[in-house]
């Protein structure tokens, strides 16, 4: 961990999301590259990502004082500790209610998490980067990567950045 996370925890926030946009652009680099570093590359930034949003629900924890959140490192474990400590936080009821929808794109990062983050494809039409029930699109038409289109989870997530899965060919 670099000192600079150490130091803040604002800045360990912004270096998570530097270090998830670095792995997507070199993932994007080499779409035909080969598939075992490509597969840590996506693990990497399903990890970053996510670490993002545990950040912020371990500074609400802090902020509300709800003790034992040093050592919790998911977004569910967090959730129960807000409960049990009887503590409504509006950005914890925000991440519980998007972990709670499937079409949100936090449902989809908490699932990716909880299955490994690099995971194969079960379905090749089907990519892991794809939201369960999100079809290829036929064409890459206007406004649309070929890898995901403009509804893609981790496009929502991060900007418009979207990652192919190595598996994934048109």
């Amino acid at each position: 961990m670099s000192r600079m996370v150490r130091e803040s925890e604002i800045s360990g926030l912004r270096e998570r999301l530097f270090f998830a946009r670095s792995l997507l652009k070199t993932l994007n680099l080499d779409e035909d590259g080969p598939v075992g570093p490509r597969l840590a590359l996506r693990g990497g930034v399903v990890f970053h990502l996510y670490s993002v949003l545990v950040g912020i629900a371990r500074q609400a924890a802090r902020s509300y004082q709800v003790s034992g959140y040093e050592d919790l490192i998911s977004l569910a474990a967090l959730e129960q500790a807000f409960a049990a400590a009887g503590v409504q936080a509006p950005e914890m009821n925000l991440l519980a209610q998007a972990r709670a929808n499937r079409s949100d794109p936090v449902f989809w990062l908490d699932q990716e998490m909880r299955a490994g983050g690099a995971r194969r494809p079960g379905d090749p039409r089907r990519g892991p980067l794809r939201a369960p029930g999100q079809r290829r699109p036929a064409t890459a038409g206007a406004g649309r990567h070929p890898g995901g289109g403009v509804g893609h989870p981790v496009q929502r997530l991060y900007g418009g950045v979207v990652v192919r899965h190595p598996f994934d060919r048109d």
